[in-house]
Order: C-alpha cells, then sequence, then structure tokens
C-alpha cells in the first residue's frame, strides 16, 4: 500500500511539474489577446472606370429592293435578336429578310423554281419566316435571294448544298460568311474554301493596346473599298484571323498576333474576293448590342448592309 502511495505520488510530482511548465512558457511569450486596428473602407464611388470608345453614328443610306436568305439550316450558333444592329439596317434599305429552316429546299430559295416546276403551276413550299416585307406582292415572296447569309453553321453543307451555293454565286448571288472563334464547333470551312477563303483557327490578341481585354483588338489599317469606306478605327472582340491569296480587306498591326499563325504579321480578320461577290467576317461580337456602339462599329456594319443591299448581275443561264 505504501509502495503505490509513493507510486502515484511520483506520478503526481511529474504532472504539476510539467503543468507549471507549460504554464511558465505561456505566461512568458503570451502578449496579450490580438485586437485588429480598424481598417477604412475604399470609397467605391471615387473609383474611375474608363468609359468605352463609343461615338455617334447616324445611317445614311439609300432605299432599294433585295431579298436576303440567312442560313438556320445548319444548326447556327446565333439568336435572331442578338444581330439586330445587322439585320435591322438591312430592313431599312428595304430589303426583305427570310429565314432558311431545315425543312425549306436550299435550291429553290437561292435559285428559283425549276422550268419543270414553273410548267406545272406548283408553287414553292413557304417555310420561311419574313421579317419585313417592301410592298407584300406575291411575286417578290416568291422571287429567289439575292444575298446568302451564313452565320456559324454548325452542321456541314452536303456536297448537293456546296454546288448549289456554288451555281447561286456563279449566276450572280452574293454571299456573307460569318463567324467566330468564341463560337466553337462551326463548319463553315468547307464551304468558304471553296472560294479562297479559310477561317483559321486561332484568335487575335494584343498585349499593349486593346479594348480592356487583350482579346479585343482595334484595327485601323483598312484596304480601301465599300465595306471599308469611312472606317478610322474599329474594335473586334476575340476575332479571327482568315487567310486567303489576296482577299484581306482590314489588317491587324504590329503588336497583334494569332495565337495559332505565327508566319504572317498581317492578320485579317475580314476578307472580300476580288469579283465582289463573297464577303467573310470572323467575328459576332461587334455586331451586337453594345458592342456595335464602339469607336467605328456602326459605321462598319453599315458598310457591309449597304454591300449587301447592292445587288450583283443575275444571269439565268444554267
Amino acid at each position: 500500500m505504501r509502495a503505490f502511495i509513493s507510486i502515484a505520488s511520483r506520478i503526481i510530482v511529474v504532472l504539476v511539474v510539467a503543468a507549471a511548465i507549460v504554464a511558465g512558457r505561456a505566461l512568458f511569450f503570451h502578449e496579450g489577446s490580438y485586437q485588429p486596428s480598424s481598417v477604412a473602407m475604399p470609397g467605391y464611388t471615387q473609383v474611375a472606370v474608363p468609359p468605352a470608345p463609343t461615338t455617334e453614328f447616324t445611317d445614311n443610306f439609300t432605299k432599294g429592293s433585295g431579298i436576303v436568305l440567312v442560313d438556320l439550316a445548319h444548326r447556327n450558333r446565333f439568336f435572331r435578336e442578338e444581330l439586330s444592329p445587322l439585320f435591322l439596317p438591312l430592313v431599312s434599305r428595304g430589303l426583305t429578310v427570310r429565314f432558311l429552316s431545315p425543312a425549306d429546299n436550299l435550291e429553290k430559295e437561292l435559285l428559283g423554281d425549276t422550268e419543270e416546276e414553273k410548267g406545272n403551276g406548283e408553287t414553292p413550299a413557304n417555310g420561311e419566316e419574313e421579317v419585313a416585307l417592301n410592298d407584300g406582292n406575291e411575286e417578290e415572296k416568291e422571287a429567289p435571294a439575292d444575298v446568302f447569309i451564313i452565320i456559324a453553321p454548325q452542321e456541314e453543307f452536303s456536297n448537293d448544298a456546296l454546288k448549289t451555293v456554288k451555281k447561286f454565286v456563279d449566276k450572280g448571288g452574293k454571299l456573307l460568311l460569318i463567324a467566330d472563334p468564341t463560337r466553337s464547333g462551326t463548319q463553315i470551312n468547307k464551304l468558304a474554301m471553296g472560294f479562297g477563303l479559310i477561317f483559321e483557327s486561332d484568335y487575335l490578341y494584343n498585349m499593349i493596346e486593346n479594348e480592356l481585354n487583350y482579346r479585343n483588338v482595334f484595327i485601323t489599317d483598312f484596304k480601301q473599298n465599300g465595306v471599308t469606306g469611312k472606317l478610322k478605327k474599329i474594335a473586334l472582340y476575340t476575332a479571327g484571323s482568315i487567310s486567303s491569296a489576296d482577299a484581306g480587306i482590314a489588317f491587324t498591326g504590329g503588336n497583334t498576333f494569332s495565337s495559332l499563325v505565327e508566319s504572317r504579321q498581317r492578320l485579317s480578320p475580314i476578307a472580300l474576293t476580288s469579283d465582289d461577290k463573297i464577303l467573310a467576317v470572323y467575328d459576332i461580337t461587334f455586331m451586337t448590342e453594345p458592342y456595335n456602339g464602339i469607336l467605328d462599329n456602326n459605321q462598319l456594319i453599315a458598310n457591309i448592309a449597304d454591300w449587301v443591299a447592292q445587288k450583283g448581275k443575275r444571269t439565268t443561264s444554267k
């Protein structure tokens, strides 16, 4: 019993000594509880955000007539409402805008009725939605398109459709091709390559001068023609480059580069073929609100609308 008490006493002594050591260290190093000092919150009302370089614009145009067909038959990645800044100038110029659905006959919409259909009096399938009509006469509704607009298709054009588009252009029709690097999966190149154009799988960027983001680039170098008329400076938003023999009409500066193409310094996100029949644009965002109001973007949209409204000489040859 005495031995048990002796062992217990030793344990208690060890515990007391250990507790004394811990308490001594705590008292020695402890400097009191932390009391954070008050920090003044920043005055957010004083933060100056640089304003977007918007410009005043008045759309001056000559009213005409014509039919514009917009492709919706190839799972196109855009909403009609977002491209109002492009479609409204077309309507203002007196153009009828129709939308091609998967159920519509592309050949009939672009080339009109065949001689056999004209002879038996059949009327064309009318699956299109009309945005504007000039005077409502039935003859114009059934007329073939003067311009075909293809925007960010996600489904490839069939070989028959490619032949139809080629025949449409050969007979004087115009083609407006629009894509955007941010809308992945575009299948526009199978069609564009037939006219000597390639939408590269890249995006343009500038780390020195940009519109609040390195992928929002400025363009100030233009080849003078109707599409680039009156342009001094435009802003494009994640645009890509279009390769061609000599169709580029808007060029990047020395500090703007491609994420993929390294062999060329002068990159062009806008191209126009020498026969003035095919216009290619590699950015959608600048044609949407509010980006259309930046710099000369509205002027560029108006120029594109003027180009669409200037119908080519249509032929009736087979």
